[in-house]
């Protein structure tokens, strides 16, 4: 679920026709800030995915995981494999949840009356793990369950995780992926006072800018994606329509600034080595490339630096997609955007465009597939994450034989 379309149908029209999600807000009123728009799921309505008690008791952020849950489950035909609920895992990543539902009412109860105003729900509903755990108990899945928060590697990082129960053989099958909410009044306000929100408020759909001389900043969104993972061996057997076969990981921090990224792009290189090494593949087997793509000039460069560095001078035959683009910067699900979008290539050849790349920032030499998707055939996509403090993942996903 991503601002520019619920599902995965709709978000695969939406970033093949290169349509942005991105528009003024209107969840506050945010006429005092320098930056008043963002990605809201604006066709989502969280009735239609689960109960009235739920959706009173538990905030958006939760909303949204249960609902992609669901998405992703129909969209697998999960329940026809008669998984043990036992045998499957379930992991959903945030990295800022929704404080605004939970913690904000609970602290104005507080100071209006005591401990005893408060709800008593209180403390779990602002707590990060309540999307990872509502999701397992409305799925009814009774293995191993986490809930991983680290900023925009969040997703990938989730994704591994469950790979990995499978191939230890804790579990048959994961629900994995992320949620995030960060369209409230101090999450805007602490990107105003960093400087890191864009100011194209007359233009939202221009706004993200990855990789463009005329970048000015992030945008905000909400977003949820989850996905479903099977042995193929048992994927096969039951007739599911396989999209993606999920090859290598890699992972590496900078160690260098919490706040500013490695200019050379040391750290994401090594994440990309050690994925490809993860998937027994060298650069030359890699045909598209799932950027990060912040529309921030220190993490563009430091990213392109990072695929000339891993890559080598094979990085200048690969086409690079920024599909946050068209859906805004969602923090920790912004890898499994790359990745929604990459398992859309992998399956009709159809590059999603880095729309809004009107003339290259310098250094940003590469293909980035600027404004109109393309054709391609592509059979192993890379797909990469960079958060702040410099931790960084990377995935490889290959067409299924």
């Amino acid at each position: 679920m991503a601002c520019n379309g619920i599902g995965r149908k709709a978000f695969w029209e939406a970033i093949a026709e290169g349509r942005s999600g991105i528009r003024q807000i209107d969840r506050f009123d945010a006429s005092t800030m320098p930056c008043r728009i963002g990605g809201q799921l604006w066709d989502f309505t969280p009735d239609d995915f689960m109960k009235k008690n739920i959706v009173r008791t538990w905030g958006r952020h939760v909303h949204q995981a249960i609902a992609a849950a669901r998405l992703a489950i129909e969209d697998s035909e999960f329940e026809k494999a008669k998984y043990s609920p036992e045998r499957v895992a379930t992991g959903i990543g945030t990295s800022v949840g929704d404080p605004d539902e939970g913690f904000v009412p609970g602290y104005q109860a507080y100071l209006s009356g005591g401990y005893k105003r408060i709800p008593r729900l209180s403390s779990s509903k602002f707590s990060g793990h309540s999307a990872t755990a509502n999701v397992s108990i409305e799925m009814g899945f009774k293995g191993p369950a986490i809930t991983i928060t680290s900023g925009c590697a969040t997703g990938l990082d989730t994704l591994e995780w469950g790979a990995e129960q499978i191939r230890r053989g804790k579990s048959d099958a994961a629900i994995v992926g992320a949620t995030e909410c960060p369209i409230f009044e101090l999450s805007f306000a602490a990107g105003c006072a960093l400087g890191i929100l864009s100011k194209r408020n007359d233009e939202p759909a221009k706004a993200m800018r990855p990789f463009d001389k005329y970048r000015d900043g992030i945008v905000l969104s909400e977003c949820a994606i989850v996905v479903t993972l099977e042995r193929e061996d048992f994927a096969r057997a039951r007739g599911a329509q396989m999209l993606a076969a999920y090859k290598g990981y890699g992972a590496a921090s900078e160690a260098y600034s919490p706040m500013a990224l490695d200019p050379e792009g040391k750290g994401l290189a090594r994440a990309i080595s050690i994925a490809l090494k993860d998937a027994c593949m060298t650069p030359s087997d890699i045909d598209h490339i799932q950027a990060h793509g912040a529309s921030l000039e220190m993490y563009d460069n430091s990213e392109v630096n990072s695929y000339k560095r891993a890559l080598g001078d094979t990085v200048y035959r690969i086409p690079v997609s920024a599909a946050k683009s068209m859906t805004g910067q969602p923090y920790s699900v912004g890898g499994l955007v790359g990745v929604a979008a990459g398992v859309q290539t992998l399956n009709n050849g159809r590059l999603a465009p880095t729309v809004n790349l009107d003339e290259a920032a310098p250094g940003c030499d590469l293909d980035f597939v600027p404004n109109k998707s393309r054709i391609n055939d592509v059979a192993a996509v890379l797909v990469n994450a960079m958060s702040f403090g410099g931790t960084h993942s990377s995935v490889v996903l290959g067409r299924i034989a």
